[in-house]
């Protein structure tokens, strides 16, 4: 099982239809089956909820279409990090990177596990990931599957 931290935009992508949601399904998919270890800061749940709720804001999706996602949603296949833990590393990123402190605490977390964070946000990577090349883009990362092998990406 190979561990990774994700971002919330990946997360998005799974129950909502946008430009690289098969490759986030096929990645959840694949830590449902056992090839990945799902890790995100615990707030993301919450941040999870608020990007549900700008879509129903934005028409984008009806409130129970967002309930539903909500209440549906396999939280439990993911290892949640103690954002106490992250903020001091969180906030180093956010300086040295021009980021946001949340977005500092994705990184924090990888970093601190010494695995992969796949992020669907190019902003963010092409912030930092020509430095740090454990950030990885969901776009070009490969899925690979306990069953056989590799899922094409």
């Amino acid at each position: 099982m190979i561990p990774i931290v994700l971002d919330t935009g990946v997360l998005v992508k799974v129950v909502v239809q946008e430009e690289d949601s098969p490759k986030a399904v096929a990645l959840f998919d694949a830590a449902v089956e056992g090839s990945y270890r799902l890790l995100a800061p615990d707030f993301m749940a919450i941040e999870f909820g608020n990007v549900l709720w700008k879509y129903v804001k934005r028409a984008v999706l009806r409130e129970d279409e967002a309930r539903r996602h909500i209440e549906r949603f396999p939280f439990d296949h993911i290892e949640w990090l103690p954002a106490r833990m992250l903020v001091s590393q969180a906030f180093r990123f956010a300086l040295e990177y021009d980021i946001a402190v949340y977005d500092g605490a994705f990184l924090a977390g990888a970093e601190s596990l010494a695995v992969d964070l796949v992020t669907s946000d190019e902003g963010l990577f092409r912030n930092v990931g020509g430095r740090l090349p454990w950030v990885r883009l969901l776009r070009e990362f490969e899925v690979s599957s306990s069953s056989d092998g590799s899922v094409p990406g």
